[in-house]
């Protein structure tokens, strides 16, 4: 007996892809007129909602990790800019100003003492200038042979050959060589009718030390004779009455950790302070890292309602509750509110240094510069004993991290081994992946199950298919016999 009508399923029902099930044979059956797309999705949808459910459970798992580690980051800002504020080269940064920076300008380093320095220059230190006399053209032939320049007791010899033998040779032999001869070599031309072409050497250094020589040994050419057109000086100054001679306008022996630049004559008065700018934005990288913390933790750990009346509704944010992000809002404004350790009275508060919570209640903090300034003027050493036992446990002022010190207390949280934010964001990680494992198991078991279904529908359709050929057969059988018997 034929069954045609089962040949016909796998042409007529289209294939289609379920969600992660593979491609599933479906539609409507042409024997039955059943329609087994709405059956086969009905029995998906059934089957994967427990894979649904777990998705959905994911989200806040993804929401709390990101907030993990947003509030990580914002914890390690905090961390480091709370730590350069217990360094001890934060204050040793210091500053000069000139009053006359015509006559002088400063610059410090860290051995720099505070004070006020009066000083005045009579003299700047030159450079020294030597130039042959003047011959008739830059090729004119000098000879060859050695050709010595003598500069702070040092002399280089230049070897002149037949290929340079001229005056612009000699230039070009001279320059090339301008770093160990000690001077600049250059042709002008004086507007002579006569003779008009000069090699004039500058030496590279001021000062009479550094005052150029020559030693004309070339023969076969025109012999040069040079002479000083600028003597080399050294610069004179005083400084609280003691005169100072110096080979160079750059001087940097006689303020200690001041180095100068000296531009004229005159008088002029160099005040060193404490680098107050530096201080202040290190101060105020802490504030703005600080409320950084308290802002993005506000956001993720409150209840934020909404509404009115029977309307009214409360929403959590990812990591609402949570007793780690309590305490460390807690711990911080213990920080700032209270004495710091190693401190009495006044020296260890926040306040007396311009640092002050908001009286909002929002925790955050802000910064009175020019009280901050004031203390650093007055009694900078304890504007760093402060801010060294607020955020290193110490008055000291060593850059030491000790017990109690907000930087310890940060690490608790920042410890890339075993901080709270590493084990905070490593448990929602395994939570995870141990969910993600179950999906990807529910998922082959949905495949598996439908791949079934959809077996056991295809024979339905092929019975039925055979049913419908039997039932024709039949039918047609009778009435061959009904019309042979009449």
């Amino acid at each position: 007996m034929s069954v045609s009508s089962t040949s016909s399923i796998g042409s007529s029902l289209t294939p289609s892809s379920y969600p992660n099930q593979g491609l599933i044979v479906m539609g409507t059956g042409p024997d039955s007129g059943i329609n087994y797309t709405s059956i086969l999705n009905a029995l998906d949808k059934a089957l994967s909602a427990p894979i649904t459910l777990m998705q959905d459970q994911e989200t806040p798992l993804n929401n709390q990790l990101s907030a993990w580690q947003s509030i990580g980051s914002d914890i390690s800002a905090l961390s480091s800019s709370a730590s350069a504020l217990g360094q001890p080269s934060l204050f040793e940064s210091y500053t000069a100003n000139s009053s006359d920076t015509s006559v002088a300008t400063a610059q410090t380093s860290s051995s720099a003492i505070p004070g006020t320095y009066n000083l005045s220059v009579t003299a700047l230190a030159t450079q020294g200038v030597t130039a042959s006399q003047g011959v008739a053209s830059t090729s004119t032939a000098v000879g060859t042979g050695t050709f010595g320049i003598t500069v702070n007791g040092n002399t280089t010899n230049i070897t002149i050959t037949s290929s340079n033998d001229t005056l612009a040779g000699l230039v070009q032999a001279i320059n090339n060589s301008s770093s160990a001869a000690g001077v600049t070599a250059s042709i002008i031309n004086n507007g002579s009718s006569t003779d008009p072409y000069q090699i004039v050497l500058t030496s590279n250094k001021t000062g009479t030390n550094y005052a150029p020589s020559v030693t004309d040994s070339l023969t076969g050419g025109t012999a040069l004779t040079f002479s000083t057109t600028q003597t080399a000086t050294n610069a004179a100054l005083s400084f609280e009455g003691i005169n100072i001679a110096s080979q160079s306008n750059t001087v940097s022996n006689v303020i200690p950790g001041v180095t100068l630049s000296l531009g004229s004559t005159g008088s002029t008065t160099i005040t060193v302070g404490l680098d107050t700018t530096a201080i202040d934005n290190a101060v105020s990288s802490f504030i703005s890292a600080y409320n950084k913390v308290i802002s993005d933790v506000a956001s993720q750990n409150t209840v934020t309602t909404s509404g009115s009346g029977n309307n009214k509704s409360a929403s959590m944010g990812p990591l609402g509750g949570n007793t780690s992000l309590s305490n460390l809002i807690n711990s911080l404004s213990g920080f700032i509110g209270s004495v710091a350790q190693g401190l009495s009275g006044d020296a260890g508060l926040a306040s007396t240094f311009g640092i002050t919570q908001s009286t909002s209640g929002s925790g955050t903090l802000s910064l009175n510069t020019a009280t901050l300034n004031n203390m650093l003027t007055s009694n900078p050493q304890e504007v760093q004993q402060y801010l060294s036992s607020l955020v290193n446990g110490s008055p000291t002022a060593d850059g030491a991290s000790m017990a109690g010190g907000m930087t310890n207390f940060l690490s608790t949280y920042t410890n890339p081994a075993n901080g709270i934010v590493q084990f905070s964001e490593q448990n929602i990680n395994d939570q995870l992946t141990t969910m993600n494992n179950q999906i990807s198991l529910q998922q082959a078991l949905v495949q598996d199950q439908m791949g079934i279904y959809t077996k056991q529908f295809s024979s339905l359709e092929s019975y039925i298919g055979q049913m419908e050929t039997t039932n024709t057969t039949m039918s047609n059988s009778i009435k061959q016999m009904i019309a042979s018997g009449a």
